[in-house]
C-alpha cells in the first residue's frame, strides 16, 4: 500500500476522531482526578519527579515493583514544558485514546484495502464502546500498552505495493514501548497474533520458517529496548524490589494470584458487559459464520479469542485487562455492518429505557444520592431523545457516536457526585499543610497514593493497621492520622473530616484518636488485619 493511498485513508478517520475529541476534551475536565487509580498514577509521576528518580518508579517513597515507567515518563514530558498540574496527564489520556482510535481504523484498512468502510467503521467502533470511553478518562497504563499493541500489529500487516512486507524494526520498537508502558503482559497481547500468523499472515504462509525467526529477531530487539531501562533499575533499587520486578509480578499474577484472582469463567460474564449493546444485536450474530471464514478476517479473531483464552487461564483478572484487544472486536464489528449497514434496535431501546428510568427518579424512584437527582431529569430527557434519534438512523457512526455521546451525558450527570464523594483534594491540602510544618503523617488502612498527587506530598505516608497506630500515636503524638470511618465525628471533632464514598475520610491529631475511649475510636472495616500493600 503506498503511502499516498493510506493517508487518504487516514483522511476518512477524521470525523471519529473529530467526534471524539469534541466529547471527551470537555468530560475529563469535569472534575478532579478519581481515585483510586488516577490519583495513585498521577502519584507515582510525582513521587518520581520530586526526588529525581526517572528510572525507578516510586510508591510512597519505595521502590514500585508493579508499574514500569512509559507512562511516568510522558506525563514527565508533559510537566518539563508547562509545569506539574493534572491537566497535561488527563489530555494526555484523551489524545492517546485518539491515537489508539485512528490506529484501529488504519489497521483495519491495512487488512481490508479494498473495503474502505471498514476502516472509519473501525475507528467508530471504538468511539462507541463505553468501557473504553469511560477508562480514557482516568489516568492509568493500559492506553500506552494498546497504543504500542496496535502499533506493532501495524508494522506487522505493512503493505509495500500488493505484497505484505513486515516491519521488523518497527515491531521490535512497539514490544519495546510495550514492555515499558505494562510489562511483560505485552508479550501476552502480541504474542497471540504472531503465534497465530500461518492462519492469517500471507507472508508467514509462504514462508513460515523466515516469517518465525524475523519476529523472534524482532521481539528479543524489543526485549533488548527494555533492558535499557531494566538493567539500571535492577542496580538502583533494592533486592526486594529486584525480587519483585524479575518474579513476584509476573509469577505471582499467573498462578495463584496474590491480586485480584477470580474463577477461569470470570471474563466471560464481564465482556457482556464491557462489549454492550453491541454484541446483542441480531444483524451481528447473522454475521458471524461469513465473518470466520473470511481470511483477512482471521487476525481479528485469533487475536481477540487467544487473549481472552490465555488471560482467563492467567490466575489475576481485572476487566481494564482486555482493553487493548478491543481493537479487534471493533474490526470485527466494522466488517459485520458493512454487510449490513442498518443495525438493530437496541441501543436505542438501552437508551430510551435508561432515559426513563432516570426520568422516573427525579420523582423518587429509583431512589438516586440528592446529588446525582438533581441532575437525572435532564440527563433522562437527553437520553430519551438520544435513543429516539438512534431508533431512527441506524449506521454504525449514527450508533457509535450517540453512544459516546449517552456516556459523556451520564458522566455529566454524575460529576457532582464524584466532586461530593471522590474529591480528596481537601485532605490533601490539610496534609500538605502538616507536612510543611513537619508534622509525621499516618493513614489507617491500605494506602493507595490518594492524598500524595493533590497535596504534592515529598513525605512518606505511614501505612498501619490498628495495632500499629497506636504505638505510631504514641511516638508521634503531634502526627496526623487519617481514618475511614462509617459515620461523621460529633464529639470530639476531629480536625478535619469529609465525605469519602458511603464513609467519611477523617484526619485526627494522633494524640486526639489515641486518647479516645476505645469504643469511640474510628476505625475502617477490619482495620486489625490491613496490611500495607501496592497495587
Amino acid at each position: 500500500m503506498s503511502f499516498l493511498h493510506e493517508l487518504r485513508a487516514a483522511r476518512a478517520l477524521r470525523l471519529p476522531l473529530l467526534t471524539w475529541l469534541a466529547v471527551a476534551l470537555p468530560s475529563i475536565f469535569l472534575h478532579g482526578p478519581v481515585p483510586l487509580y488516577s490519583t495513585r498514577t498521577l502519584a507515582v509521576a510525582w513521587e518520581m519527579w520530586a526526588r529525581g528518580s526517572y528510572l525507578v518508579p516510586l510508591f510512597n517513597g519505595a521502590p514500585y515493583s508493579h508499574k514500569t515507567p512509559l507512562l511516568p515518563w510522558l506525563i514527565h514530558a508533559g510537566w518539563a514544558v508547562g509545569g506539574v498540574s493534572d491537566v497535561w496527564p488527563r489530555l494526555l489520556m484523551v489524545l492517546l485514546a485518539g491515537l489508539v482510535i485512528v490506529q484501529s481504523g488504519l489497521l483495519a484498512q491495512r487488512l481490508l484495502p479494498q473495503r474502505p468502510r471498514i476502516a472509519s467503521g473501525a475507528a467508530w467502533g471504538m468511539v462507541g464502546l463505553w468501557y473504553f470511553v469511560l477508562f480514557s478518562w482516568q489516568v492509568m497504563y493500559e492506553l500506552p500498552l494498546a497504543a504500542a499493541v496496535l502499533g506493532g500489529l501495524l508494522a506487522l500487516c505493512r503493505r509495500q505495493g500488493d505484497g505484505w512486507r513486515p516491519g521488523w524494526i518497527g515491531l521490535a520498537l512497539a514490544v519495546g514501548l510495550g514492555l515499558l508502558a505494562k510489562g511483560p503482559v505485552a508479550l501476552l497481547h502480541l504474542g497471540v497474533p504472531l503465534l497465530t500468523a500461518r492462519l492469517w499472515h500471507p507472508a508467514a504462509r509462504a514462508d513460515g520458517r523466515r516469517f518465525a525467526r524475523n519476529a523472534t529477531l524482532a521481539v528479543l530487539g524489543g526485549i533488548a529496548l527494555f533492558a535499557l531501562w531494566l538493567l539500571p533499575a535492577l542496580l538502583l533499587g533494592d533486592p526486594e524490589y529486584r525480587h519483585a520486578l524479575l518474579v513476584t509480578q509476573t509469577a505471582g499474577r499467573i498462578q495463584h494470584s496474590f491480586d485480584h484472582a477470580e474463577p477461569w469463567w470470570w471474563y466471560l460474564p464481564v465482556l457482556l458487559v464491557l462489549l454492550a449493546p453491541w454484541w446483542w444485536q441480531a444483524w451481528w450474530w447473522r454475521q458471524v459464520p461469513a465473518l470466520w471464514r473470511d481470511p483477512a478476517l482471521r487476525l481479528p479473531w485469533m487475536w481477540l479469542l487467544g487473549v481472552l483464552l490465555l488471560f482467563s487461564l492467567i490466575s489475576g483478572k481485572q476487566a481494564y485487562y482486555l482493553l487493548p484487544d478491543f481493537p479487534a472486536f471493533a474490526l470485527l464489528l466494522a466488517a459485520a455492518a458493512e454487510r449490513r449497514p442498518r443495525l438493530g434496535w437496541m441501543p436505542g431501546l438501552l437508551l430510551v429505557a435508561l432515559g426513563a428510568l432516570l426520568v422516573a427518579a427525579h420523582f423518587g424512584w429509583p431512589p438516586l444520592p440528592a446529588e446525582v437527582q438533581r441532575s437525572a431529569a435532564l440527563a433522562g430527557i437527553a437520553l430519551l431523545l438520544l435513543g429516539v434519534a438512534l431508533w431512527r438512523w441506524r449506521s454504525l457512526p449514527a450508533h457509535a457516536a450517540g453512544l459516546l455521546l449517552a456516556v459523556a451525558t451520564l458522566h455529566a450527570a454524575a460529576t457532582p457526585l464524584l466532586r461530593a464523594q471522590y474529591d480528596l483534594a481537601p485532605t490533601a491540602q490539610v496534609l500538605a499543610r502538616a507536612a510543611r510544618q513537619g508534622r509525621p503523617l499516618g493513614y489507617l488502612g491500605v494506602y493507595q497514593l490518594q492524598f500524595h498527587f493533590a497535596g504534592r506530598l515529598q513525605t512518606p505516608v505511614a501505612a498501619l493497621d490498628e495495632a500499629d497506630a497506636r504505638q505510631w500515636a504514641r511516638r508521634h503524638p503531634q502526627g496526623l492520622l487519617v481514618v475511614e470511618s462509617g459515620h461523621p465525628a460529633q464529639t470530639p471533632a476531629p480536625l478535619f473530616q469529609q465525605p469519602w464514598r458511603l464513609r467519611w475520610l477523617q484526619v485526627w491529631p494522633a494524640e486526639v484518636w489515641l486518647g479516645l475511649p476505645a469504643q469511640q475510636r474510628p476505625l475502617p472495616p477490619s482495620a486489625h488485619s490491613l496490611r500495607y500493600q501496592p497495587r
